[in-house]
């Protein structure tokens, strides 16, 4: 990937609250020097809120790696004749705009993760910076571990091959570079086995290093007191909801992370580390089997959450149940088409071309309409707006932004849930082995169908087939995770070969999308 970090070591810049402007002191087109930015904590401190900065940036997860660019790959959206995007759904990888959205998604995880590794790099040779501050070091190496395999991992499942667990002969081909240094030498592709090994080598580090974290309830009351005292830890994060720990790579979200890398791998041992994962995650153990689930660190949507006073003061994000998010201050901004248009607004909806909405088939299918499902279910009464002339449009009411809203939900980008702990956990319960376990899958999938206003006497039966189970799963992802991009990446995960609203079968020409164009004429790409 020698053109790609080039590109990076030159662009390289953190937007960094209170020094933007001594982040970096660039000597020279290959080499980067940081000591003034690293001689303090604050610096390390102000260096990890540029991460989280740039991984919320349009080309990342604010934008073209959820609701966007993903999703339109899911085909979850109407298809509007015109449209800028219409050659995503359509998997015309070489065709506008996708040559530059690959070019740009690409330099834009790389840079994260070149900021990441300068953090860490510096973190190891400036070891007395933190000294009097331990559990701030702990929580710096745990979170920039942890995001380095998330970013990783995205790249991979975007850029990579999916199905890994089914396909034992492609370990060896070789996916996208696992970077883990700052260095002006290219890093070389990896096959797939490494680049597993390496995201499992992070992450489990970084759970390590994030049992400090407040959030994990691992560590006595008063434990953070004196870097509190110290202004190194926020007092909030030590406090009973811990906003701004959700909104960082804390704890249960690396463990639901692991969850998630250990199920891309897809064996059966490590779905079965994946199931354990999960479990705990949610609040529960194979010894109790579900269990009634911790709480302490997620919340479920209510009823008056989800019913305020105005559809902008509803929680139509559920908040609470997000473990990893992202806040997006100008995602108003970043969704606006003209000053006067959202891109997710569609009354009517061929008054414009870029515009993300699903049709009222699409909706009837999901929702499954003709049951009663499509008149209880919240995501589709509350989540999803009626619009356009005939109302036969659905608006995705839990991103859409107006210039008056003042609730913080719809400024949040979810990255993990935790009913993806819950579906993970239906699916491990169904492979064979010790875990198997048909009445604690469809448990898991009743359990998150009645947090979302399905009442219990619509439960999913037990005596259901394993393949009607793993209908059932399919159906909460399309329902679950609209606008989030997470449902093109289970059906590549799976390797599905037929997929809702999509007319041809889905091979890797389909779920693969090319590396750069750059890339691959710089020779950065490797033959295997």
């Amino acid at each position: 990937m020698k053109s790609t970090l080039s590109m990076i070591i030159l662009s390289i810049s953190l937007i960094i609250a209170g020094s933007c402007n001594k982040w970096l002191d660039i000597s020279s087109k290959t080499e980067i020097v940081s000591e003034q930015q690293f001689s303090n904590v604050t610096g390390f401190r102000d260096a990890v809120i540029g991460v989280y900065v740039k991984m919320a940036k349009p080309e990342l997860y604010s934008h073209e790696m959820t609701w966007r660019t993903v999703e339109f790959l899911s085909q979850q959206y109407a298809v509007v004749a015109g449209a800028p995007d219409i050659n995503v759904p359509k998997y015309l990888y070489t065709s506008d705009p996708l040559p530059s959205k690959r070019e740009s998604l690409w330099l834009g995880a790389y840079n994260v993760i070149s900021n990441i590794n300068q953090i860490l790099i510096y973190q190891e040779k400036n070891r007395e910076v933190f000294a009097q501050t331990p559990i701030t070091d702990s929580l710096i190496k745990g979170e920039m571990l942890a995001l380095r395999a998330f970013v990783h991992l995205d790249i991979m499942r975007l850029f990579g091959k999916g199905n890994l667990g089914n396909r034992p002969e492609i370990q060896n081909e070789y996916t996208v570079p696992y970077v883990t240094a700052f260095s002006k030498y290219p890093t070389p592709q990896r096959s797939y086995k490494e680049t597993i090994a390496l995201l499992r080598k992070d992450i489990e580090e970084a759970i390590e290093y994030l049992k400090c974290d407040p959030l994990s309830k691992l560590r006595p009351s008063g434990y953070w007191d004196a870097e509190v005292a110290g202004g190194f830890i926020s007092t909030t994060s030590v406090g009973t909801s811990m906003p701004n720990r959700k909104m960082r790579m804390n704890y249960w979200a690396a463990k639901a992370l692991y969850a998630r890398i250990l199920m891309w791998e897809g064996t059966s041992e490590s779905k079965a580390k994946a199931l354990k994962e999960a479990l705990e995650v949610m609040g529960s153990t194979l010894s109790d089997g579900l269990g009634t689930g911790d709480g302490a660190y997620y919340t479920w949507v209510t009823s008056s959450d989800i019913n305020g006073s105005y559809w902008y003061t509803s929680d139509l994000a559920f908040v609470n149940e997000q473990l990893f998010t992202l806040q997006v201050e100008k995602f108003m901004d970043i969704q606006s088409v003209t000053s006067t248009q959202s891109w997710f607004y569609c009354g009517p909806p061929y008054s414009q071309y870029s515009v993300a909405y699903l049709t009222d088939a699409r909706r009837k299918t999901i929702f499954e309409n003709g049951t009663s499902l499509i008149d209880a279910d919240w995501r589709a009464t509350r989540c999803l707006w009626a619009d356009g002339s005939s109302l036969t449009s659905w608006t995705i009411a839990k991103f859409y932004n107006i210039a008056n809203q003042s609730a913080s939900y719809s400024k949040r980008m979810p990255l993990i849930r935790i009913s993806e702990m819950y579906y993970i956990a239906a699916e491990c319960f169904l492979e064979q082995g010790a875990s198997y376990n048909k009445a604690l899958a469809v448990a898991c999938l009743n359990k998150v169908r009645n947090q979302r206003n399905i009442p219990i006497s619509y439960n999913l039966s037990s005596t259901m087939s394993e393949t009607d189970i793993r209908n059932e799963i399919t159906k909460e992802y399309l329902k679950e995770f609209i606008g989030e991009g997470q449902l093109f990446f289970y059906y590549k995960r799976l390797g599905l070969k037929y997929i809702l609203d999509y007319t041809g079968e889905m091979t890797d020409a389909e779920y693969q999308m090319p590396m750069p164009d750059s890339e691959i004429a710089s020779g950065g790409v490797r033959e295997n």
